[in-house]
Protein backbone atom coordinates (compact mmCIF):
# COMPACT_ATOMS: atom_id res chain seq x y z
CA UNK A 1 0.00 0.00 0.00
CA UNK A 2 2.72 2.46 1.10
CA UNK A 3 4.53 1.49 -2.34
CA UNK A 4 1.31 2.40 -4.34
CA UNK A 5 0.55 5.89 -2.87
CA UNK A 6 3.62 7.70 -3.86
CA UNK A 7 3.20 6.10 -7.44
CA UNK A 8 -0.38 7.68 -7.70
CA UNK A 9 0.67 10.86 -6.08
CA UNK A 10 3.58 11.28 -9.06
CA UNK A 11 1.09 10.09 -11.68
CA UNK A 12 -1.53 13.21 -10.51
CA UNK A 13 1.68 15.67 -10.29
CA UNK A 14 2.54 14.63 -13.87
CA UNK A 15 -1.22 14.91 -15.30
CA UNK A 16 -1.14 18.80 -13.02
CA UNK A 17 2.04 19.54 -14.39
CA UNK A 18 1.41 18.65 -17.83
CA UNK A 19 -2.76 19.85 -18.52
CA UNK A 20 -2.46 23.45 -18.52
CA UNK A 21 0.83 23.51 -20.92
CA UNK A 22 -0.64 21.55 -23.27
CA UNK A 23 -3.92 23.85 -23.05
CA UNK A 24 -1.36 27.51 -22.83
CA UNK A 25 0.07 25.66 -25.77
CA UNK A 26 -3.40 24.93 -27.70
CA UNK A 27 -4.27 28.43 -26.75
CA UNK A 28 -1.40 30.34 -28.14
CA UNK A 29 -1.13 28.66 -31.56
CA UNK A 30 -3.00 31.53 -33.77
CA UNK A 31 -6.48 30.45 -35.82
CA UNK A 32 -5.99 29.13 -39.46
CA UNK A 33 -6.99 32.25 -41.59
CA UNK A 34 -9.19 31.82 -44.31
CA UNK A 35 -8.11 31.44 -48.24
CA UNK A 36 -7.62 34.97 -49.83
CA UNK A 37 -10.89 35.24 -51.92
CA UNK A 38 -9.10 37.12 -54.84
CA UNK A 39 -7.77 34.46 -56.60
CA UNK A 40 -11.61 33.16 -56.63
CA UNK A 41 -12.93 36.61 -58.33
CA UNK A 42 -9.89 37.15 -61.03
CA UNK A 43 -11.48 33.66 -62.07
CA UNK A 44 -15.10 34.55 -61.95
CA UNK A 45 -14.18 37.63 -63.74
CA UNK A 46 -12.57 36.26 -66.45
CA UNK A 47 -15.03 33.43 -66.69
CA UNK A 48 -18.21 36.25 -67.00
CA UNK A 49 -15.43 38.07 -69.83
CA UNK A 50 -15.06 34.82 -71.38
CA UNK A 51 -18.86 34.12 -71.78
CA UNK A 52 -19.50 37.91 -73.37
CA UNK A 53 -17.17 37.34 -76.14
CA UNK A 54 -17.99 35.60 -79.51
CA UNK A 55 -17.06 32.40 -79.97
CA UNK A 56 -14.24 32.95 -82.26
CA UNK A 57 -12.44 35.02 -79.64
CA UNK A 58 -12.74 32.31 -77.42
CA UNK A 59 -9.34 31.26 -78.53
CA UNK A 60 -7.44 33.44 -76.62
CA UNK A 61 -8.88 33.15 -72.98
CA UNK A 62 -10.14 30.02 -72.77
CA UNK A 63 -6.62 28.55 -71.85
CA UNK A 64 -6.64 31.00 -69.18
CA UNK A 65 -9.56 29.70 -67.20
CA UNK A 66 -6.93 26.78 -66.40
CA UNK A 67 -3.75 29.12 -65.30
CA UNK A 68 -2.25 30.12 -62.78
CA UNK A 69 -4.15 33.09 -60.80
CA UNK A 70 -1.32 35.62 -61.44
CA UNK A 71 -1.84 35.11 -64.86
CA UNK A 72 -5.31 35.30 -64.93
CA UNK A 73 -4.46 38.98 -63.18
CA UNK A 74 -2.04 39.95 -65.82
CA UNK A 75 -4.59 39.23 -68.80
CA UNK A 76 -7.15 41.77 -67.01
CA UNK A 77 -4.47 44.37 -66.22
CA UNK A 78 -3.34 44.01 -69.49
CA UNK A 79 -6.92 44.26 -71.18
CA UNK A 80 -8.06 46.93 -69.27
CA UNK A 81 -4.50 48.75 -70.41
CA UNK A 82 -4.86 48.24 -73.92
CA UNK A 83 -8.19 49.64 -73.62
CA UNK A 84 -7.44 52.78 -72.29
CA UNK A 85 -4.31 53.33 -74.49
CA UNK A 86 -6.14 52.59 -77.26
CA UNK A 87 -9.16 54.66 -76.55
CA UNK A 88 -7.22 57.92 -75.10
CA UNK A 89 -4.49 57.52 -77.76
CA UNK A 90 -6.77 57.92 -80.45
CA UNK A 91 -9.21 60.48 -78.87
CA UNK A 92 -5.97 62.88 -78.55
CA UNK A 93 -4.54 62.24 -81.97
CA UNK A 94 -8.43 63.16 -83.38
CA UNK A 95 -8.59 66.22 -81.18
CA UNK A 96 -4.85 67.35 -82.15
CA UNK A 97 -5.21 66.15 -85.88
CA UNK A 98 -7.18 67.35 -88.71
CA UNK A 99 -8.73 64.12 -90.12
CA UNK A 100 -11.23 61.78 -88.22
CA UNK A 101 -12.63 58.59 -90.10
CA UNK A 102 -16.67 58.44 -90.65
CA UNK A 103 -16.99 55.23 -89.05
CA UNK A 104 -20.78 55.22 -90.11
CA UNK A 105 -20.04 55.26 -93.80
CA UNK A 106 -17.04 53.57 -93.91
CA UNK A 107 -16.73 50.78 -91.65
CA UNK A 108 -20.52 50.16 -90.52
CA UNK A 109 -19.59 50.21 -86.82
CA UNK A 110 -22.79 52.48 -86.17
CA UNK A 111 -23.76 50.23 -83.32
CA UNK A 112 -20.30 50.87 -81.29
CA UNK A 113 -20.30 54.56 -82.66
CA UNK A 114 -23.75 55.15 -80.79
CA UNK A 115 -22.77 53.49 -77.85
CA UNK A 116 -19.94 55.64 -77.45
CA UNK A 117 -21.60 58.35 -78.17
CA UNK A 118 -23.98 57.53 -75.46
CA UNK A 119 -21.23 56.85 -72.39
CA UNK A 120 -19.01 59.29 -73.68
CA UNK A 121 -21.99 61.98 -73.86
CA UNK A 122 -23.30 61.21 -70.62
CA UNK A 123 -19.49 61.41 -68.75
CA UNK A 124 -18.68 64.13 -70.76
CA UNK A 125 -21.99 66.47 -69.71
CA UNK A 126 -21.50 65.55 -66.09
CA UNK A 127 -17.71 66.58 -65.96
CA UNK A 128 -18.86 70.11 -67.72
CA UNK A 129 -17.31 69.43 -70.76
CA UNK A 130 -19.94 70.02 -73.21
CA UNK A 131 -23.73 70.94 -73.47
CA UNK A 132 -26.51 68.89 -73.29
CA UNK A 133 -26.98 70.17 -77.10
CA UNK A 134 -23.95 68.76 -78.22
CA UNK A 135 -24.75 65.32 -76.86
CA UNK A 136 -28.66 65.76 -78.76
CA UNK A 137 -26.32 66.62 -81.89
CA UNK A 138 -24.11 63.27 -82.08
CA UNK A 139 -26.81 61.19 -81.20
CA UNK A 140 -29.00 62.45 -84.05
CA UNK A 141 -26.20 61.86 -86.44
CA UNK A 142 -27.09 58.81 -87.84
CA UNK A 143 -30.49 59.71 -89.01
CA UNK A 144 -29.93 63.53 -90.01
CA UNK A 145 -26.46 64.08 -90.47
CA UNK A 146 -24.04 66.87 -89.26
CA UNK A 147 -23.90 69.60 -90.80
CA UNK A 148 -20.30 71.38 -91.45
CA UNK A 149 -20.95 73.90 -89.08
CA UNK A 150 -21.74 71.39 -86.21
CA UNK A 151 -18.71 69.21 -86.54
CA UNK A 152 -16.89 72.87 -85.94
CA UNK A 153 -18.75 73.06 -82.47
CA UNK A 154 -16.19 72.32 -79.76
CA UNK A 155 -18.42 70.13 -77.51
CA UNK A 156 -19.88 68.05 -80.81
CA UNK A 157 -16.54 67.40 -81.46
CA UNK A 158 -15.70 66.19 -78.89
CA UNK A 159 -18.30 63.86 -78.11
CA UNK A 160 -17.37 62.36 -81.85
CA UNK A 161 -13.77 62.15 -81.72
CA UNK A 162 -14.48 59.40 -77.85
CA UNK A 163 -17.39 57.95 -79.68
CA UNK A 164 -15.23 57.26 -82.51
CA UNK A 165 -12.12 56.14 -80.99
CA UNK A 166 -14.60 53.91 -78.50
CA UNK A 167 -15.68 52.29 -81.89
CA UNK A 168 -12.20 51.77 -82.90
CA UNK A 169 -11.45 50.25 -79.87
CA UNK A 170 -14.07 47.65 -79.72
CA UNK A 171 -12.86 46.91 -83.44
CA UNK A 172 -9.10 46.10 -83.02
CA UNK A 173 -10.72 43.92 -79.34
CA UNK A 174 -9.03 40.80 -81.26
CA UNK A 175 -5.59 42.50 -81.79
CA UNK A 176 -6.09 43.48 -78.04
CA UNK A 177 -6.90 40.27 -76.74
CA UNK A 178 -4.02 38.33 -78.85
CA UNK A 179 -1.09 41.37 -77.57
CA UNK A 180 -2.28 40.78 -73.85
CA UNK A 181 -2.27 37.11 -73.78
CA UNK A 182 0.56 36.97 -75.08
CA UNK A 183 2.81 39.53 -72.79
CA UNK A 184 0.87 37.60 -70.05
CA UNK A 185 3.80 35.45 -68.95
CA UNK A 186 6.28 38.34 -68.55
CA UNK A 187 3.96 41.00 -66.72
CA UNK A 188 2.84 38.01 -64.79
CA UNK A 189 6.68 37.09 -63.72
CA UNK A 190 8.00 40.55 -64.39
CA UNK A 191 5.68 43.59 -62.97
CA UNK A 192 3.27 41.55 -61.14
CA UNK A 193 4.71 39.39 -58.87
CA UNK A 194 7.15 41.57 -57.53
CA UNK A 195 4.79 44.23 -56.85
CA UNK A 196 2.83 41.76 -55.16
CA UNK A 197 5.76 41.07 -52.96
CA UNK A 198 6.88 44.29 -52.22
CA UNK A 199 3.20 44.86 -51.06
CA UNK A 200 3.00 41.75 -49.03
CA UNK A 201 6.56 42.96 -47.34
CA UNK A 202 5.27 46.15 -46.60
CA UNK A 203 2.11 45.30 -44.87
CA UNK A 204 3.75 42.59 -42.91
CA UNK A 205 5.98 45.73 -40.98
CA UNK A 206 2.71 47.31 -40.79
Amino acid sequence: MASQRPASFLRRFRLRATGPRTLRRNLSSPPSKPAPSSSKDSQSRLHRFNDRLPRFLRTYTTPLLRAPVTHITSFLILHEITALLSLFGLVGAFHYGTWMPDLASETGESNAFDKGAARFGRWLRKKSWVDESDVTTVADHEANGLAPREKERAGVRLVLEFATAYAITKALLPVRLAASVWATPWFARTVLAPTTRLARGLVGKS
